[in-house]
């Protein structure tokens, strides 16, 4: 898996989609994971799962 810190997990997860990747869990809130912690998990053609967190 690889992990992206971004600004903005929404706009990146809709970024990575048009270009081909499959959304595995919407963006949502982590609160249980962190304070103010927002993800969103894809995966890329190749298969590789990538999480996007702010």
């Amino acid at each position: 898996m690889l992990v992206l810190r971004v600004s903005d997990v929404d706009d990146a997860t809709a970024r990575l989609a048009i270009h081909g990747a499959t959304i595995v869990a919407d963006p949502q809130d982590r609160p249980e994971w962190g304070p103010s912690l927002r993800t969103a998990h894809l995966r890329t053609s190749d298969g590789t799962l990538v999480e996007l967190r702010s």
